[in-house]
């Protein structure tokens, strides 16, 4: 399994824009955060986001992302949860991925979200989570349902 100091510098400074961008948002109090994905194609850098009914929905329109246009880099953000020392804690999980890369690093950052009774706080750093294999998550065969895949009007009851 590569180590974060594996990837490349173009990959780790699109990896801190995606992460700082997502602290900002969960500092001012966005929950829950629709999933964005950081897109690098040539010199075009673009946001963009999954708004859809589920996490795994957003998770395969992640795949979908890199299978049909070819990025060279895409930083992948949604929320989640990280288990330290038997604690759970709100989190940004990021999946970044380099198209001259063998590997997706994932990389996670805990924080206290911000409410009524309490200010936003980071816990600790961003941590390095591991690796997943590229061609394992892209081999993935689920197929996003069309926009307009809505059943005929005479069979919607």
């Amino acid at each position: 399994m590569k180590q974060l100091e594996d990837a490349s510098n173009e990959l780790m400074e699109n990896l801190i824009f995606a992460l700082n961008h997502s602290m900002d948002l969960k500092r001012e109090g966005i929950d829950p955060m629709v999933p964005i994905a950081i897109v690098a194609k040539g010199d075009d850098k673009t946001i963009q986001a999954f708004v859809g009914d589920t996490a795994d929905y957003a998770d395969q329109m992640f795949i979908k992302l890199i299978k049909e246009e070819n990025p060279d880099i895409v930083i992948y953000a949604n929320d989640s949860y990280i288990t330290s020392q038997g604690v759970k804690y709100d989190a940004v999980l990021l999946k970044a991925y380099d198209k001259n890369d063998s590997e997706i690093y994932m990389v996670g950052q805990k924080f206290k979200p911000l409410t009524k009774s309490q200010e936003f706080e980071l816990v600790g750093n961003p941590g390095f989570l591991g690796t997943i294999e590229k061609t394992t998550l892209l081999n993935n065969s689920f197929k996003p349902k069309e926009e307009n895949s809505r059943k005929p009007w005479w069979k919607i009851w």
